[in-house]
């Protein structure tokens, strides 16, 4: 009985410690050259992200149990990856493969839909939809290198 006990507080120890250490990940709009400024999409991912992180990234990285769809999509990824022993750099390596398929979508819709956009897409600022698409989420992505406590 008292064995049990111990290692059910083990257990609940290395849980709260594994999520105390969770960074909050930064959100700001990135620095482009002229020729790649578009406001429109910048003010769309920034507010995307920032709702991805409250709503899925944070509670997967402190180890809460799924209560949505992003966030039981998330801990899938995670699980099949890593099974249970996943970290933030890997909560950030698959938001990563998940929160830009996204704004893939948001992205392309917005090619078709917002001025702006198409003016840029014909000015040269891209040579591609998928270019542009590389653009920002190399501008975006979350990062990967976050120390680990």
């Amino acid at each position: 009985m008292k064995t049990g006990l111990i290692a059910s507080l083990a257990i609940a120890t290395m849980l709260f410690a594994g999520c105390s250490g969770v960074k909050t990940p930064s959100v700001a709009v990135a620095d482009h050259d002229t020729d790649h400024n578009i406001p429109a999409i910048d003010q769309m991912i920034v507010e995307m992200k920032q709702a991805y992180i409250q709503k899925c990234y944070l509670p997967v990285a402190k180890k809460h149990p799924p209560e949505n769809a992003c966030q039981s999509e998330l801990f899938q990824m995670l699980e099949r990856r890593y099974h249970l022993d996943y970290n933030q750099n890997h909560v950030a390596m698959a938001s990563n493969d998940l929160f830009f398929k996204d704004i893939d979508v948001e992205i392309r819709k917005m090619m078709r839909t917002d001025p702006e956009v198409r003016e840029a897409l014909r000015n040269g600022a891209f040579t591609s939809s998928d270019e542009m698409i590389a653009y920002y989420k190399d501008k975006y992505k979350f990062d990967t290198q976050l120390e680990q406590y």
